[in-house]
């Protein structure tokens, strides 16, 4: 009976060890505490989530330039590229990419450099921010536009505004 203990308290330690070096996914947080809530706007088309009492929004897998990204979004009444106020606000963005695919992907968001430090396209206030460790760096004075997943889930990036991205929209309801 002995070794059976022994070989059973040393799986576990395995297995506990194995669980803190995966990289951790979204998955539980998604599921239990960010349902899909679809959004209810009709003209808005199909595939935007809620977002906030008065936001949609929604991933656009197409890879493109910072600029084309934002344009992309505006075409749409009220829209923009999302702009993330907190945590929470965070982890909702996340969930929405973490459904569209499980790989990470770095996406666009609607953060820019401007004269005064970084912004959000839609010009609201950019006081939260969740970025990588050592970042935003301005490598080379070339990165003025911001990513999401950048080393890590939900975690933020500056680079080039030239790179090809796809990413998040949110439209104003």
């Amino acid at each position: 009976m002995r070794p059976v203990v022994v070989t059973a308290v040393l799986l576990l330690v395995v297995l506990m060890s194995m669980s803190d070096s995966a990289e951790w996914t979204p998955d539980l947080m998604c599921r239990t505490k960010y349902p899909v809530v679809w959004c209810n706007k009709a003209y808005l088309g199909h595939g935007w989530l809620q977002f906030g009492p008065d936001r949609c929004m929604r991933v656009i897998d197409r890879k493109v330039n910072f600029d084309e990204a934002k344009k992309s979004c505006r075409k749409h009444e009220k829209g923009d590229l999302v702009s993330i106020h907190s945590l929470d606000e965070l982890h909702q963005v996340e969930c929405l990419m973490y459904r569209f695919s499980t790989m990470r992907m770095n996406y666009w968001i609607g953060l820019f450099r401007g004269r005064k430090g970084f912004v959000w396209t839609d010009g609201s206030n950019a006081s939260y921010s969740h970025y990588a460790r050592g970042q935003p760096d301005n490598y080379w004075w070339q990165e003025h536009c911001g990513e999401m997943n950048y080393k890590g889930w939900g975690l933020w990036n500056d680079v080039s505004c030239l790179a090809y991205r796809p990413f998040v929209c949110q439209a104003t309801i």
